[in-house]
């Protein structure tokens, strides 16, 4: 996940929340006028619920469950704002969330009578120190806080907010200590005892005459410890200006590399708040952006498939029909994983969805049911969702209920995205109102369905994970499977096949045969080696290796079988030779290839129930010349239960003729494909 922190004392503590509105009242004893002074001058933050909900669920929401004062008031309160002058209001930075996206519209203030005040101008701002000042439309009551820039340690304080959605509530404690923040030390943090809950972000923290030394931010964790920000901090900071100082860290679930750089930036103020949003939330993700830039670029040499840590996997081959994320290990090697644990969730009509855990992300394989053309699937979000949700089971609380969504309706946004080996992804967005998050997907499409990594979060952070996806797609390692009738369907979607499939062509005539040709290999099988029907599976098991200066991701081993039932199978597998400094596990499985050692020896065994045979493909190589071949393909033939040698032999020899090699002068190379050619199916 694109995970910008704050690096100061804020890291570790808890944000203070969100909560609702309720009569106002006091826990503390203060004086009769001054409480009355916080009865006007203090307010909650409040934006109005959705009156909107896209989703769809498997019966009515139990809104009875939800307390009376949650399901009847049409706003939530978000924190605690306090007048400190004449239509000048103060809150924290955080509870207005300037810097990020949300899917709220307006924020407001309310006062005790539940009057509303929609937010203005921001004057003054500060990320780093965690406060706004801004203004409001229409008047409310002129009433203000008084200030103490110098306040006494161990002196009785009060903090004031809304907390847990109860109304203003007053609860005392003592200014306990102060501690430095933690970049520099510019400034320092007040430490203060008296309870605070979420609600109070925001709020003033008053000494025992009513004024305001600071404004209360976060709760610790462990202990009734709070910290607040001096007002002395808020009242000298320059007037006009909007400030961004944060020090950020990019990272990437896949590698331990990380780039860390501070945004500093001044934007002139008065601003109205929407505009200001929009301002900040653009510099943040555009430094974020660059962070990810200079990330990648800065460590290049080591990131996979750069670097002699690479060399190992790019002389591997994996069958990842389930998808793989390639990922580098604590001693700096490269290599593709699977999840850990993965789930297999089966759905009506053939449908099945399969799921692991990988980083931040959902890793998918979904095959979809037979009655929803994959047209329709990879065309249709609505479809596409409701299939994951009859897999993934999420649901909606509701009070101590939860219940299951059904439907997310049509994607919110839509697009696509090449990634740097020519494979087309389907981006898309879905939003939940009701908790102001986001949903996001990016699909790969496969035979028969797709694999997908999948994204969920708080709406600001959306376009962050986005980033993320973006730069992980480099980096699935996956095969495409299906049966023939599966790869019809597939190999007509031609504007989403990968760029690799114009130098493919698969052609296929139930009954009689199939043919592959690329601009590495051909072959074909036939009704004389085995039955080509509809329900015949071919697997194309991708990899990625050198070729020339660059790296390629291109097809390693193709395996055509008379049924995703029968082990009888053909396969043709391109190896080519490891660098000396790859170790004795690399060596000597080439030097069996070399050598036509077992299982290259074109002696049958038995494996898993099942006959195989397997000999390496010379082609015009002379037998001489095959100790320094730098690449050899071999095939492989596999019949159900025990099979003779010579049945097997006689079996492999027929394949083998239909087979040629066009790498490595093995034979005379095809002809470039038109511009624009795509694999092909016969009629």
């Amino acid at each position: 996940m694109n995970r910008v922190k704050r690096l100061s004392v804020i890291i570790g503590l808890i944000t203070l929340g969100m909560l609702l509105h309720a009569p106002t009242h006091a826990e503390a004893s203060l004086d009769k006028k001054v409480l009355g002074l916080v009865n006007q001058a203090v307010f909650e933050v409040v934006v109005l619920k959705p009156t909107h909900d896209s989703l769809t669920y498997e019966r009515p929401l139990p809104l009875d469950l939800l307390p009376y004062a949650e399901r009847t008031d049409k706003y939530t309160s978000v924190g605690t704002a306090f007048a400190i002058g004449s239509g000048e209001f103060v809150t924290a930075a955080h509870v207005l969330g300037l810097d990020h996206e949300s899917q709220f519209a307006d924020y407001s203030i309310r006062d005790a009578s539940g009057a509303v005040f929609g937010i203005d101008k921001v004057l003054k701002y500060s990320d780093r120190r965690d406060f706004v000042v801004f203004t409001v439309k229409g008047r409310p009551s002129d009433a203000f806080l008084p200030t103490n820039a110098a306040p006494e340690l161990n002196d009785k304080v009060y903090a004031v907010g809304n907390a847990l959605g109860d109304g203003i509530v007053v609860r005392d404690g003592l200014y306990t200590s102060n501690t430095p923040e933690d970049v520099d030390g510019e400034w320092k943090w007040l430490r203060f005892s008296a309870a605070a809950s979420p609600g109070n972000s925001g709020g003033p923290l008053l000494d025992e005459a009513g004024r305001v030394i600071g404004v209360v931010l976060q709760k610790s964790p462990n202990e009734n410890l709070n910290i607040a920000l001096p007002i002395a901090e808020v009242l000298k900071a320059e007037a006009g200006v909007a400030r961004l100082h944060r020090k950020m860290v990019y990272l990437l679930d896949n590698m331990t590399f990380t780039k860390i750089d501070t945004l500093r930036e001044d934007i002139p103020l008065p601003k109205p708040y929407r505009q200001l949003n929009a301002e900040l939330t653009a510099r943040v993700e555009q430094f974020s952006a660059h962070l990810l830039e200079r990330l990648l670029a800065e460590n290049r040499a080591q990131i996979f498939p750069n670097g002699k840590e690479s060399q190992a996997l790019l002389h591997k081959s994996y069958d990842a029909v389930f998808p793989y994320l390639i990922v580098r290990g604590s001693d700096g090697s490269w290599d593709a994983l699977t999840p850990r644990e993965t789930k297999e969730i089966e759905l009506e009509n053939n449908g099945l969805v399969t799921a692991g855990l990988a980083g931040h992300s959902l890793l998918l394989y979904v095959q979809k049911p037979d009655d929803i053309p994959l047209a329709t699937f990879y065309g249709d979000s609505k479809v596409f969702m409701d299939t994951l949700l009859k897999a993934l089971g999420i649901t909606r609380p509701v009070g101590v209920d939860k219940v299951r969504v059904t439907s997310y309706g049509k994607a919110r946004d839509e697009s696509s995205f090449t990634d740097g080996y020519g494979r087309k992804w389907l981006v898309r967005t879905w939003v939940q109102e009701y908790s102001d998050e986001k949903v996001v997907t990016f699909s790969l499409p496969v035979p028969g369905g797709c694999v997908t990594m999948m994204r969920a979060d708080q709406t600001g952070r959306v376009n962050g994970h986005i980033m993320d996806l973006k730069a992980l797609t480099n980096f699935v390692y996956v095969s495409y499977y299906g049966s023939l009738k599966q790869w019809r369907e597939f190999l007509a979607m031609k504007e989403l096949l990968p760029d690799v499939f114009s130098t493919i062509d698969i052609a296929f005539d139930y009954g009689r045969e199939l043919s592959y040709r690329s601009r590495r290999v051909a072959f074909s099988v036939g009704q004389r080696n085995m039955a080509v029907t509809e329900n015949s599976d071919l697997k194309l098991s991708f990899g990625f290796f050198p070729e020339g200066e660059r790296t390629v991701w291109d097809v390693e081993e193709i395996t055509v079988g008379e049924d995703k039932n029968s082990a009888a199978a053909f396969s043709l597998t391109r190896n080519t030779r490891p660098p000396a400094e790859l170790g004795d596990k690399y060596q000597s499985e080439w030097e069996k290839l070399v050598s036509r050692k077992m299982p290259y020896n074109r002696t049958s065994f038995l494996k898993d129930k099942a006959s195989v045979i397997a000999a390496v493909f010379t082609g015009n190589v002379a037998e001489e010349k095959l100790e320094a071949a730098s690449l050899l393909y071999h095939v492989g033939c596999t019949k159900e239960g025990t099979v003779g040698q010579k049945e097997m032999e006689t079996a492999l020899d027929g394949f083998l003729k239909s087979v040629t090699v066009f790498e490595d002068g093995q034979a005379k190379e095809p002809l470039a494909p038109k511009r624009g050619k795509r694999a092909r199916i016969a009629p």
